[in-house]
């Protein structure tokens, strides 16, 4: 019966792991393979298993050494009951005798019994699992430290490359803090064993056989205090990250003179006790371990505590510039290079008054790319007049630029994704087989505008129209920022396409993207790995069915490499070919540079570099990661690593190069940095003398935030022609008039070249919110906005922009009008500013002429007419919905003469559409 029992629980253990392995591994095996990347999967999975066992092995060992040489010296001394102690101190004799006794009375189990063996070993187990599943969860460091790349460049207090703080610190402080956990709960796993067989107090008495129980225990303890000396010494090097200043980050004086000496005192110091542990262990010799204890005690006491402390207190604080120099120097240097502004060219900006009509329009393609439109009131107007069905959803509005009938032109574009929340019956069928994908783009450049103040377009509509010389031929969302359900394609089911008219439009998936469902074991692991049995028992999933999981552009990525931070801004490009490709860029980061100021943003990280382009095909889902920055050490680093996930940037086909665009993420987290660290001079940066930042601009209610930095086709001082860049004015700390601007180039010819212009300190130049306060002043400006804020509309300005015109800067704010009962605002006036002179017109093109007493352009327009929607006159269908709004809020309000007018409006309107 025993042995039956053994089987069955051995067989059973088999399938239950041949079950853990089927349903855990398996699904993400295929998940992985459907995108090509099996050798990284089969890679991670094999060294945390390698990790794992290793660790596993190494800890259970241990426990098992410690718990057989327990087992020996318990079995060499039977249980005395009568223990007297021999300790120096009454007061513990009398404290132990009162443990024994109260031991002696608890004890529940038999040392001697199967029971109790059999929990020890498990105990050892389970410990061991626990070590094991702890060093698994650091394993890339591991291969961060045998795969190391050089910086080139050495911390100036110990003098070791960057990569021995970003690599190997990491990995050794792992490998300490690791080591002495193991030697703590294996010294309490052994201290228990003896405890509870009523023997470990024998180490306090006159018994002789109690050598045996400390002399294990010493040997332990000494392993312990070894370890604990080693993590001390590497926090020596944690004193490079943080500071006692509140001036700047790093060693300062004090560490380095005194606090730095002293702790590799301490360290030396913890390194004999644990020698004199050992010592202690083969003789009766206690008084050196004792003698260094209160060594170590006065080490920490002075060495850490007081001495350091009057040192900044007496001998730095009331000379802390001279004291502190060449550390304010490090930290300014290495916080330049931990966020590459060690490369910003600084230029002098005239900020001239000298603009005439003839030099607007001699920069009329920056003007045609000033934009107008911002991203919250376009969104709402595509939603209203391009979402076409509820089910649809414009997530986010992405800024571009592509070359429109040979001019560079910067637009607005966005997926229209479906929202299957929206869905009117949200069955299984219709949730994963019917609705399982979003379709087209709507596209727009941002300056132009219809009389009725809508945004123009140039793709549009379902099917996808274009107004332009670029074509969709793939128009299908399988991948996007709002795909997050599973769907099954390709099934008996049809999938709905677009609607079309009366009547939908009905399509299959004809790509290579997710998972084929070609095996029953495949539909029977997904539908436990997705919790839907629905998956294994529906007659619709045919065996080339695929299943789309996981497909979520972000989540997508995270989950492919987990080790790089992602910028929160993805966006969508049409490629020449007429696919939709998104672009997700990411970051190589480290919180472990010496001497660099951390950021609060984003986890305290002090070392940044976009270092990886993503893009990811919207259709199929193929993904490919690319190296754009190739002298960084840590994308450096993971190349070795994982060698088959990266790409040269060369690989990437150049339709896509062409839309490269430098993150507005990493752009501001830059410019934060810069507005302190622009100060080479310590003394300066010492007294923040010449502290800047992002000015402030005001939002709909009047509150006041951060300027956001914007892209702009513009043509830089000094350069001859337009380039698409990211900008952002800068103010002098607690001001508001404007002091200089950072702009980045997005280009490929000169990708991430980072430019502050300069203002002259002598005269004000005006900054955002000064230019605003000047609109609110404007009598007639303020007099207009505030009457259409009376008559039923809301009033909504837009971001104020900084636009740089050779050597001048002239301000443009966009104002829309949104009536009460419309969802979407138009864009009714413009403001421009240029000088002390402030104009409100209905375009820009009129403003500017109105600003310089000419005519910018007499057409009053920025580019041709484009027809807005196929079939209607451009100012019907706003008048349309318009009015249709209008009149489902008079019926829920009760207003029925009103009900009437709008009911006789919609059917003119109507009526004139059919003409």
């Amino acid at each position: 019966m025993n042995s039956r029992f053994k089987l069955a629980t051995g067989i059973f253990g088999v399938l239950f792991l041949v079950f853990f392995l089927v349903t855990n591994f398996y699904p993400d095996y295929l998940w992985f393979s459907s995108f090509g990347f099996d050798e990284l999967w089969l890679f991670t999975v094999k060294s945390k298993v390698f990790v794992f066992i290793g660790a596993f092995a190494l800890a259970l060992s241990w426990f098992s050494l410690n718990l057989a040489i327990a087992n020996r010296n318990s079995n060499a001394i039977s249980e005395v009951s009568n223990l007297e102690f021999n300790t120096p101190f009454s007061f513990v004799n009398t404290f132990l005798s009162q443990v024994r006794d109260k031991s002696r009375q608890n004890t529940q189990l038999d040392p001697g019994s199967s029971t109790y063996k059999i929990l020890l070993r498990l105990g050892a187990v389970v410990l061991s699992l626990f070590f094991a599943l702890v060093a698994r969860s650091w394993w890339l460091e591991i291969f961060h430290y045998l795969n190391q790349v050089d910086f080139g460049v050495a911390d100036p207090i110990f003098n070791k490359d960057i990569s021995f703080y970003i690599f190997s610190v990491p990995f050794f402080q792992h490998v300490q803090g690791w080591i002495f956990t193991l030697m703590l709960f294996s010294f309490g796993f052994t201290a228990w064993i003896y405890f509870s067989r009523n023997i470990l107090l024998i180490i306090f008495s006159k018994v002789s056989h109690g050598v045996l129980i400390k002399r294990h225990l010493l040997v332990l303890l000494a392993l312990l205090t070894a370890a604990y000396g080693v993590g001390t010494w590497f926090d020596l090097y944690d004193l490079l990250t943080v500071s006692r200043s509140v001036v700047f980050v790093g060693t300062g004086f004090t560490d380095h003179t005194f606090l730095i000496p002293a702790m590799k005192i301490l360290t030396g110091l913890i390194l004999v006790e644990s020698v004199f542990f050992l010592i202690w262990a083969f003789s009766s010799w206690y008084k050196g371990p004792i003698a260094v204890f209160l060594l170590l005690f006065l080490v920490q006491l002075f060495g850490l505590k007081l001495i350091p402390n009057m040192v900044q207190s007496y001998l730095v604080a009331p000379n802390e510039m001279e004291r502190e120099r060449q550390y304010i120097e490090h930290n300014i240097n290495f916080t330049r290079l931990g966020y590459n502004l060690t490369n910003v060219n600084e230029k002098q900006f005239p900020a001239n008054d000298n603009l005439n009509l003839e030099s607007m329009k001699k920069n009329d393609a920056t003007l045609r790319n000033v934009r107008l439109w911002n991203q919250g009131p376009i969104k709402q107007t595509f939603s209203q007049l391009q979402e076409i069905r509820l089910y649809y959803e414009f997530v986010n509005i992405d800024v571009d630029r592509y070359m429109i009938n040979g001019n560079l032109q910067q637009v607005m574009l966005s997926p229209r994704e479906l929202d299957i929340n929206q869905l009117s019956k949200k069955t299984w069928i219709n949730t994963h087989l019917s609705f399982t994908h979003g379709y087209g783009v709507c596209m727009s450049p941002v300056n132009e505008v219809t009389p009725e103040g809508l945004p123009n377009f140039y793709m549009y509509d379902l099917p996808p129209k274009s107004n332009i010389d670029l074509e969709i031929t793939r128009p299908e969302i399988y991948f996007g920022e709002k795909t997050t359900d599973y769907v099954v394609v390709n099934t008996k089911h049809n999938e709905f396409d677009y609607p079309k008219g009366d009547k939908n439009v009905y399509a299959n998936y004809q790509g290579k993207g997710g998972i084929k469902l070609d095996s029953l074991l495949k539909r029977f692991v997904y539908s436990l790995k997705l919790s839907d049995f629905k998956i294994l028992l529906s007659s619709l999933i045919k065996p080339d069915s695929r299943l789309v999981y996981d497909r979520q552009i972000k989540q997508m990525v995270r989950k492919i490499a987990p080790f790089l931070l992602y910028d929160n801004d993805p966006y969508l490009v049409v490629t020449k070919s007429g696919r939709m490709v998104w672009m997700q860029d990411a970051y190589t980061f480290s919180s472990e540079l010496p001497y660099s100021e951390p950021d609060p943003y984003y986890n305290k990280i002090n070392y940044i570099r976009n270092t990886v382009k993503i893009t990811i095909d919207a259709y199929d889902g193929t993904t490919n990661f690319y190296v754009v920055d190739q002298k960084d050490p840590i994308i450096a680093t993971y190349t070795k690593v994982f060698p088959g996930l990266f790409k040269p940037f060369s690989k990437m086909p150049t339709d896509l190069q062409e839309h490269i665009r430098y993150p507005k993420d990493l752009f501001t987290l830059q410019a934060r940095m810069y507005s302190a660290y622009h100060m080479s001079d310590s003394q300066v940066f010492y007294n923040r003398e010449d502290l800047w930042e992002i000015p402030r601009e005001k939002k709909e209610n009047d509150e006041l935030e951060e300027m956001k930095a914007y892209y702009m086709v513009l043509k830089l001082p000094e350069e001859d022609k337009e380039t698409f860049n990211i900008m952002l004015p800068f103010t002098p700390t607690n001001k508001n008039n404007m002091i200089g601007w950072l702009s980045a180039k997005c280009d490929l010819d000169n990708y991430g070249e980072l430019q502050v212009y300069k203002l002259p300190k002598e005269r004000t130049i005006y900054g955002p919110l000064q230019v605003e306060s000047r609109i609110d002043q404007n009598t007639q400006i303020s007099q207009k906005l505030t009457l259409w804020g009376q008559v039923g509309s809301r009033v909504i300005r837009g971001n104020l922009m900084v636009v740089p015109i050779e050597e001048s800067l002239i301000y443009v704010e966009p104002i829309y009008l949104q009536a009460t009962q419309s969802k979407f605002p138009e864009l009714k006036r413009v403001i421009f500013s240029y000088k002390d002179k402030i104009v409100m017109a209905e375009n820009l093109n009129k403003a500017i002429s109105v600003s310089f007493d000419g005519d910018y352009f007499p057409e009053d327009t920025n580019s041709e007419p484009r027809k807005q929607i196929v079939g209607a006159p451009e100012s019907s269908v706003p008048n349309l919905i318009r009015t249709f709004n209008e009149f489902k809020a008079s019926a829920k309000s009760l207003n029925w003469i009103q009900f009437g007018q709008k009911l006789n409006e919609l059917d003119s309107l109507i009526n004139n559409l059919k003409e």
